[in-house]
């Protein structure tokens, strides 16, 4: 039987979620929240997403939302993963969408979080559309507009993404600007055509839960986002060497680098060499309130 007090805080406890919104624990630490976005690991086809590709080409991508988030606690929006290449500036924007624009529908939240986006930086959508529908999908995107897969996430590849599975913060910010520099220049945009391809064969191998197949695609990303400048450095190189495939995430040359195991036996032997790694949960859910449903 509860004592008063424990009665009483229980009553506190439920009476401060309620006014103040629910509760989120970020590095260690409790934070409110009443709206918040996941972030984004891109798998493959990254920057297909952008102009100037998708004005001739179909863009196609892979990504999977993360439990990191930005926050919004009911005075300002926070997050403690800027400048990783997580896609924090799309999440940030996604849940502007929401609070300052009062949209409570996902298309509409992802296309105004888009042009916001825009305004301030050169830019393509998959960093939102992660961030509004979270989960796994795959992603075609044109010049207004985009096309969604939700790929199932079995056991199978929960374990191959997820618990086999690290990023790596180089420790080094990084700007999408440094990669728009080189975008609109001719020999990129058949790299880009490749990513694309690929992405589209990644999409299907996830559908068969081919996790072997799924590493080579990974493999064969990194080899053509490394024909761009500033994409890879020795650091990134020597990182994605010691893993059975990776890749960077965002515009790379810095911010985290995506590592992926064949075992728990190879995951535990890089984790003794390699200390600072951050462990995530694919998070299903996209951006959410704890006041109001987002259809």
């Amino acid at each position: 039987m509860l004592t008063w007090n424990q009665v009483w805080s229980v009553f506190v406890c439920v009476m401060w979620v309620e006014e103040f919104g629910a509760v989120c624990r970020l590095s260690g630490g409790v934070m409110v929240w009443k709206v918040r976005a996941p972030l984004r690991v891109d798998l493959s086809g990254g920057w297909t997403d952008a102009a100037p590709f998708i004005e001739e080409h179909v863009g196609a991508l892979v990504n999977f939302a993360i439990d990191k988030f930005q926050i919004y606690d009911g005075k300002e929006i926070s997050c403690s993963w800027l400048g990783m290449g997580l896609g924090t500036s799309g999440g940030y924007n996604v849940v502007k969408a929401v609070v300052e624009d009062g949209l409570y529908e996902r298309e509409k939240i992802l296309l105004r979080a888009y042009q916001r986006e825009l305004q301030e930086n050169v830019c393509g959508m998959q960093d939102m559309a992660a961030s509004t529908y979270g989960g796994l999908n795959y992603w075609e995107f044109y010049r207004d507009s985009f096309y969604r897969v939700p790929l199932p996430l079995t056991e199978e590849l929960r374990r191959g993404l997820q618990d086999l599975a690290v990023l790596v913060n180089t420790g080094k910010s990084r700007s999408p600007r440094h990669f728009f520099v080189y975008a609109s220049y001719p020999y990129v945009e058949p790299i880009l055509v490749k990513l694309s391809e690929i992405a589209t064969r990644m999409r299907d191998e996830l559908l068969s839960e081919n996790m072997s197949r799924v590493r080579q695609l990974v493999r064969d990303t990194f080899y053509w986002q490394s024909r761009i400048p500033t994409v890879t450095t020795p650091e990134i190189e020597k990182l994605v060497g010691m893993a059975d495939a990776g890749k960077v995430c965002g515009a790379g040359g810095g911010g985290c680098v995506l590592l992926l195991f064949e075992n728990e036996k190879r995951l535990q032997e890089f984790k003794e060499k390699c200390k600072e790694t951050i462990t995530y949960k694919i998070w299903e859910k996209g951006v959410e309130t704890n006041y109001k449903e987002i259809k």
